[in-house]
């Protein structure tokens, strides 16, 4: 999910809440005062913010409800649907938005390597388990052999 502090279209994190514009806004904080700083910038009633290095401008309410339904809709789908749209986004060029849907299976090396680790750990899962399928259907025609063999020298 975006991070409310931070824009949701260019990720920067400096922010402000329109109507408290000022020249002076692009300071460095320390971490006290960040987090003092955030505090008051999504503490007040003012929940619109704008971008001071894109422009964006968007509601952080509106933001978090739409995150909370993309997150419902997402759970609410099997791991081969979260994992196709993740790949329809990462391959599509959709970045952003496949960092949003990165499936629950694959979240540790996203959180430890990045998107592309991630994408790749999905699709060596895939391969491993086409071999997987591969593999025990053939131990399974092998057994029905086997067993036709059986029934045939049984007969004979």
């Amino acid at each position: 999910m975006n991070n409310v502090r931070s824009c949701p279209k260019c990720g920067s994190d400096k922010l402000v809440a329109l109507g408290e514009e000022k020249a002076s806004s692009v300071v460095s904080f320390t971490e006290e005062e960040e987090e003092q700083e955030l505090a008051d910038l999504f503490g007040n009633d003012n929940r619109d913010r704008r971008c001071l290095n894109c422009g964006y401008s968007w509601n952080v309410e509106a933001q978090l409800l739409q995150q909370q339904e993309d997150q419902d809709q997402m759970n609410a789908l099997s791991f081969e649907e979260r994992k196709e749209n993740f790949y329809n986004d990462y391959e599509s060029g959709h970045l952003a938005q496949a960092k949003e849907i990165v499936p629950i299976e694959a979240s540790g090396v996203y959180k430890r390597k990045g998107l592309k680790a991630a994408y790749r750990y999905l699709k060596l899962l895939d391969i491993k388990l086409d071999r997987f399928k591969n593999r025990s259907m053939l131990v399974v025609i092998a057994v029905i052999l086997v067993l036709v063999g059986i029934i045939v020298y049984a007969c004979s």
